[in-house]
């Protein structure tokens, strides 16, 4: 019996997450992918300093550079992450006290 009940809440809960616009999804996709893509700011912004200006000058520029896009993508993918997973909360908050 409680296998039972269990197994038709987690079907419920596929359906609700189911019925999430693409959007709340996309918005998930694209944080996590700004996430990972900033640690590879830093690196890009080396060569591109490097191989754009003085090399040592261009290097050491570029290295800060590519720091500050890395940290600015890496916030706004994680906010972007956590904004658009509210949607997906809301849909699943009021099943929470079926589980307490």
């Amino acid at each position: 019996m409680v296998a039972n009940r269990r197994t038709q809440l987690w079907l419920f809960i596929v359906l609700i997450l189911l019925a999430v616009p693409a959007s709340a999804e996309a918005g998930v996709v694209s944080g996590l992918m700004k996430v990972v893509g900033g640690v590879f700011q830093i690196p890009r912004g080396i060569l591109a300093g490097t191989f754009g200006g003085p090399p040592i000058l261009g290097t050491a520029v570029g290295a800060l550079t590519g720091t500050l896009q890395g940290v600015a993508m890496v916030a706004g993918g994680a906010l972007e992450t956590v904004f658009s997973l509210v949607p997906l909360a809301l849909k699943v908050a009021p099943l929470i006290p079926i589980f307490t």
